[in-house]
């Protein structure tokens, strides 16, 4: 009996290799175990091989395996290419139709399967995918009605024909009578608690966390990987008295957030690298104007277009320094689905306290990676929306309210169009307390303290998450690296202390302060080439001495193996 088993479906892309996949996930979620799936992928619509990894477990995970147990091919590059991932006693299983060369590989197992000439006998040649569900369902010992009921949830909008030749399908896989079966059928242990759970990614969880955020209009030009986000929205806002608005660039993104958040509209826009580049004079004007907007950065590989389908966390840079003239902003990292939908909801509290720009930092693998996720807790979620004024004293005229108001926390109150005595001038020029522009040194002075003193009380948050074992070496990431951090930990022995950074900017120095002071080394785990964060630690703290960086810039995530070994372990 194994306690987890990991599965590599490959094909070619656009022909129902992710389907495969996610129905496989949704499947084995709805039987109580978890599931963490990671997608390969070109950037194109169709065509080139494509594979879809899925890793299954009787404990939570965020990672998939190094190795994979089982090799399903639905094309011949899928067996050239990643056979050599196989563990030792793995198994290939493939389309018959493809007639491969398979090198005789001692304990390999491999079995044909006749999943193109089933399909075409029973007169659905485009179905192979539920074909393949089937033949793994049956060498994993899944009850068939299992199936059937994923197969009726997925395909009941699609007509009575099309589930009942998924079902026809289903049962011949099941029928068959191969005596082979019976000596590669694999056993995984019962999972811990009998419970459905959901199956999410990261970017879907970002556009429910802020739905429930109370969000209600976004802006975007889509783009990989983040366009997820934009859909999920167009689809839901209406429901909920919103709208979604796709433009014709990302500077018209930003510019209609803006708009929306200064009528009082809690306003968000996605996009990735390149997106931000267009965007950053639009939020030096949401910085200089006190209007609160989320942006959701989906980090991906550049510069320019670069792997626009590859992993990697290199805006940092970017966003941290980015734009003309200094303003202050807000940087968030979730690092898990649930921490998408938790700060996402923070980002917009955040963005209304304290009337600046929040990014929230995403990268490609958090935001496409499907997961087994808990339920979450509606009962955490909670809207706050700073100084926000609705109703002005009686005694105020249009001329007695001050926007931009000098005030000890550097907040001011805010007024939306509408309200009674609330009428302000509003500008992208630097102004007085009441908006109107004005350049003399003195109010600049003033009115640039005020606007950088804002997030000051941000640094008593602690925004830093350790799991200790009582090491002497701490190694810190940010977004979707923790999971692979956090299996490479437990893989070594928790052979050192680790941990996740969740808000980047502004700096939770207090904390970073004391952690350089209770550990001999920390190492900052992130796929950049700079090493960016580290580089951010140290230009505001000194820690040379204790910091090192560990990198990785290929376009793919860090491995269990590679942060083992920097670790210092074996695996």
């Amino acid at each position: 009996m194994k306690k987890n088993i990991s599965i590599m479906i490959g094909g070619v892309q656009g022909e129902g290799v992710v389907s495969t996949g996610m129905n496989l996930m949704k499947t084995f979620s709805s039987l109580g175990y978890y599931t963490y799936g990671n997608r390969n992928f070109s950037s194109r619509i169709k065509g080139g091989n494509t594979t879809f990894t899925i890793h299954i477990d009787i404990e939570k995970i965020a990672a998939v395996s190094d190795s994979v147990d089982i090799l399903l091919a639905m094309d011949l590059d899928t067996i050239d290419k990643y056979m050599h991932l196989l563990n030792q006693d793995g198994m290939i299983i493939y389309d018959s139709d493809l007639k491969p060369d398979i090198p005789i590989v001692k304990a390999l197992k491999i079995l044909p399967l006749p999943i193109t000439t089933l399909c075409k006998g029973l007169g659905a040649p485009t179905m192979k995918s539920t074909a393949a569900i089937a033949y793994i369902g049956r060498l994993l010992s899944m009850p068939m009605d299992i199936l059937s009921s994923s197969i009726r949830r997925r395909y009941g909008k699609k007509g009575d024909d099309i589930v009942a030749k998924n079902l026809e399908i289903l049962a011949a896989v099941y029928e068959n009578q191969d005596f082979s079966w019976q000596m590669l059928q694999l056993q995984l242990l019962s999972p811990q608690t009998a419970i459905t759970r959901g199956v999410m990614m990261g970017n879907d969880a970002i556009a429910l966390g802020a739905l429930s955020a109370g969000c209600r209009f976004i802006a975007s030009y889509p783009i990989t990987p983040a366009s997820e986000i934009m859909e999920y929205l167009g689809k839901h806002l209406p429901n909920y008295g919103g709208m979604m608005l796709q433009v014709e660039d990302e500077i018209a993104a930003v510019t209609a957030i803006i708009g929306a958040a200064y009528s009082g509209v809690r306003s968000m826009t996605a996009t990735s690298g390149p997106g931000i580049s267009l965007m950053l004079e639009g939020i030096g004007l949401a910085g200089m104007a006190e209007i609160p907007i989320v942006i959701v950065d989906a980090q991906r590989s550049g510069p320019s277009t670069g792997l626009p389908t590859k992993h990697e966390q290199s805006d940092l840079f970017t966003l941290y320094y980015g734009g003309h003239g200094e303003y202050p902003a807000i940087i968030l990292s979730p690092s898990t689905i649930e921490d998408c939908f938790y700060e996402t909801q923070r980002a917009f509290n955040l963005a209304d306290i304290y009337q600046c720009p929040v990014i929230l930092l995403s990268d490609l693998t958090l935001s496409l990676s499907p997961q087994t996720i808990d339920n979450l807790d509606l009962n955490k979620v909670s809207l706050d929306r700073g100084k926000l004024v609705t109703e002005m004293p009686q005694e105020n005229t249009p001329e007695a309210f001050n926007r931009y108001q000098l005030t000890s926390d550097g907040i001011s109150p805010r007024a939306i169009p509408g309200v009674k005595g609330g009428i302000h001038h509003v500008t992208g020029l630097e102004h007085n307390e009441m908006g109107r522009p004005k350049d003399d040194p003195i109010n600049r002075r003033s009115m640039m303290d005020k606007r950088m003193k804002k997030t000051l009380s941000l640094d008593e948050v602690k925004e830093i998450e350790i799991f200790s074992n009582s090491n002497s070496t701490l190694f810190l990431t940010f977004g979707s690296c923790f999971g692979v951090l956090k299996a490479a930990a437990e893989a070594s022995g928790n052979a050192v202390d680790y941990g996740k950074i969740n808000r980047i900017k502004p700096l939770p120095r207090k904390e970073l302060e004391a952690y350089f002071n209770s550990y001999e080394k920390i190492v900052i785990v992130e796929n950049n080439y700079n090493g960016q964060l580290s580089k951010i630690i140290k230009s505001e703290l000194d820690c040379h001495n204790k910091l090192r960086s560990f990198v990785k810039y290929d376009g793919n995530p860090f491995t269990i193996e590679e942060i083992i070994k920097e670790m210092g372990g074996a695996y």
